[in-house]
């Protein structure tokens, strides 16, 4: 496929807590967004002990952090569900723990998606005066996310 451009990547949620996958027509998208970002990292346990060889560092990933930001321009219409997710993450219901935690779909348009369960970490509001209305999420994984490439077309 290529190179493509960030508009293109879909971004959707669930509000499910991590214990309960969500079926597909649950999913809803987060629309009107502008930047969307995913980072992987792992904690690592140094192993280097006297006889790592050639006085070189060693070390085991022990566990991942999948983080996901992203903003967009606020808009009300209920099509972009910006409103719904904005009240599950100011005050999450008793379905989730009173925790705001969502299920995440990121879909690019290769095919591959990063799904999984995340809680979300913060969400703020921006109303400048005499510019755009924006808003910013920011999450963090809660449970096993997955990447699955399914390449798209013949």
């Amino acid at each position: 496929m290529g190179a493509h451009v960030g508009r293109d990547v879909k971004v959707e949620f669930a509000l499910k807590d991590e214990a309960t996958a969500p079926q597909e027509a649950d999913y809803k998208i987060l629309g009107m967004m502008r930047a969307k970002s995913i980072n992987t990292s792992w904690d690592t346990a140094d192993t280097t002990a006297d006889k790592s060889p050639d006085f070189t560092k060693t070390s085991l990933v022990t566990f991942k952090n999948v983080e996901f930001s992203g903003d967009g321009v606020s808009y009300d219409d209920e099509v972009h569900n910006q409103e719904e997710m904005e009240a599950h993450v100011v005050s999450p219901p008793v379905s989730t723990g009173n925790q705001p935690k969502v299920w995440l779909k990121i879909t690019y348009p290769s095919g591959k998606k990063y799904t999984g369960p995340f809680i979300v970490t913060s969400w703020s509001n921006d109303s400048p005066h005499s510019a755009e209305a924006t808003w910013s999420i920011g999450a963090q994984s809660n449970g096993e996310v997955v990447l699955t490439r399914t390449p798209v077309g013949p």
